[in-house]
């Protein structure tokens, strides 16, 4: 197999998004079902998802925030309509158009620009508030970490989730569903040694732990069992969550950055 240049990375990242973000797409149920048939494990991420919107609600309020690769926009707007002067980025053309369009539809305020998320546009430490949503290990971390602290302002902070790569089972699945994401993407979903990298950036690196035993409520999720099968596995997960030795295996990792090393 040919080696993937940093260069071609971003290429196919940018295509890869564009294809999948693209509007059109939904017109042909088939393909559309068959590149998003991961969604179905979304269903059970509603505590990542409250950690998510309730942190940059928290913070947004007067703030100057940035949505690292904002996809469609979800938490862009999200900020904006909680009072941040935001501005979101994405490799993906198709997906800083949806964006927009978006925010016109809902007549929220935010600017929305292509931008290559190794090498930020922005001058040192402008934002109070970025959000980093499974984003990272689409990067070359040694490239998205220093620039994300370079843009951050010394009192401000960034919020990341993002998917993990210790459980077995979950590697696997991510190998046999290749037409789900780039190469580069699925070799480099973070391990515990990325999000420590953290550190060599920021002094503080706060994480939290999300879905395990959850995940088993997905079959379940159109029957009528779903919710409080759900919120039982999730009280499993709180257990397992304070489990140093299990933890790590969990699907996704939500960790808060601050103190940039300027």
């Amino acid at each position: 197999m040919d080696t993937i240049l940093p260069d071609d990375r971003k290429v196919l990242e940018a295509e890869f998004h564009d294809r999948l973000r693209d509007p059109a797409l939904r017109k042909d149920p088939q393909i559309y079902a068959k590149l998003t048939s991961n969604k179905k494990w979304y269903s059970v991420t509603r505590k990542s998802r409250m950690f998510t919107e309730n942190f940059l609600r928290q913070h947004a309020k007067g703030a100057q925030s940035l949505d690292y690769a904002c996809g469609d926009g979800y938490y862009s707007l999200l900020m904006a309509e909680a009072g941040a002067d935001t501005t979101g980025i994405d490799i993906s053309e198709v997906s800083v158009r949806n964006a927009a369009e978006e925010a016109r539809r809902r007549g929220l305020k935010a600017d929305f620009v292509v931008m290559d998320c190794e090498q930020l546009e922005f001058p040192d430490a402008m934002f109070d508030l970025i959000n980093v949503n499974g984003v990272l290990h689409h990067l070359d971390l040694s490239r998205a970490f220093p620039e994300l602290a370079r843009v951050l302002k010394p009192s401000g902070s960034i919020i990341c989730v993002e998917a993990l790569a210790h459980n077995p089972v979950f590697q696997t699945y991510r190998r046999l569903t290749p037409h789900l994401r780039t190469e580069f993407e699925t070799e480099h979903i973070l391990r515990r040694r990325d999000v420590m990298k953290a550190r060599d950036f920021f002094n503080r690196v706060e994480c939290r732990f999300f879905h395990l035993a959850s995940l088993a409520a997905v079959p379940f999720r159109k029957s009528p069992v779903f919710e409080p099968l759900l919120s039982s596995l999730e009280l499993v997960d709180n257990g397992l969550m304070r489990l140093p030795g299990v933890r790590w295996w969990a699907w996704q990792i939500g960790f808060v950055l601050s103190e940039p090393k300027h």
